[in-house]
């Protein structure tokens, strides 16, 4: 009986010790994290290729001064997004709309056929000036992209941002980090206005410190008055077996808010909300072309 005593007592104790060692668990190390996110990224890049998704994407139009009564105040899109990845390094998703507002598109390029014959770039900036005419609002915009954040982490860009650890949550599935992001000065950016001049970036990423991977991502960015956000959740597809864009939300917004209905000035605010199913991969018969 004192053996079997001694065991009890000792139970709780060591569970109390295990306890306080888990609390005294160093935080991740930030440049350990981004390294590890970058690492997946580039296995992910290899992963997201020749991939297809239906996407559906419903514009809003949240304030519009002045007022254009021409202008719908909400659209709906149905689309299949191509995830490519080309020789040349250049890793994209390029939008095929199928149907506005349950409307076929009856003057729709053919993606395939264009990827048979055409550089991967030529064919994305084909489908960006196809696509962005049905953009509502007055904005122009030609990239939506759920996969464009992860740039950030590329060898082609990670080098002009800054990382930042911001919080760390402990769960069953693991070890969560949320990092900050911030793009600085330089000759080239991630994102460019319409004068090809630099809209700097930042954002969160959060990371599962022992894997890299990318549970959630939110990139923002300023191009004179224009303001975005973009926020991608992606989770893992039964299908593919990978992890996959489940939801992108994006906002644009243009000028300052009014405080008032007087006087001249202009404003926008625009949320745009995707998601996505029935992930599968596909092939072409010819072979995407380089430069």
């Amino acid at each position: 009986m004192a053996v079997s005593h001694r065991v009890l007592l000792l139970g709780p104790a060591v569970g109390a010790a295990l306890l306080i060692a888990a609390r005294a668990q160093p935080d991740p190390d930030v440049t350990a994290v981004v390294n590890a996110a970058a690492a997946y990224v580039k296995t992910y890049q290899e992963q997201l290729t020749s991939v297809v998704a239906d996407e559906s994407y419903l514009q809003q139009i949240i304030m519009l001064v002045p007022n254009d009564p021409a202008m719908p105040r909400q659209r709906r899109m149905n689309s299949e997004l191509f995830f490519m990845f080309a020789p040349t390094g250049e890793w994209m998703a390029i939008r095929d709309v199928i149907r506005v507002d349950g409307q076929a598109v009856k003057d729709r390029p053919s993606i395939v056929e264009q990827l048979k014959r055409l550089p991967l770039h030529e064919v994305a900036d084909s489908f960006l000036k196809h696509n962005s005419r049905f953009n509502l609002g007055r904005t122009y915009r030609n990239f939506n992209e759920p996969t464009l954040v992860l740039h950030v982490l590329t060898d082609a860009h990670r080098s002009r941002f800054s990382f930042e650890r911001k919080r760390v949550t402990r769960a069953r599935e693991g070890t969560l980090v949320t990092v900050a992001f911030a793009e600085g000065e330089g000759p080239t950016s991630l994102i460019r206005d319409l004068t090809f001049g630099a809209a700097l970036s930042g954002g969160e990423f959060v990371v599962e410190a022992d894997t890299g991977r990318i549970r959630r991502a939110t990139l923002t960015a300023k191009a004179g008055p224009v303001r975005l956000e973009f926020t991608t959740e992606f989770a893992l597809d039964d299908r593919i077996r990978i992890w996959v864009p489940r939801r992108f939300r994006e906002r644009y917004e243009h000028g300052t808010p009014p405080t008032s209905f007087e006087g001249a000035f202009e404003y926008e605010d625009i949320t745009c909300d995707a998601t996505y199913s029935n992930y599968r991969r596909f092939q072409t018969s010819g072979r995407i072309k380089k430069d």
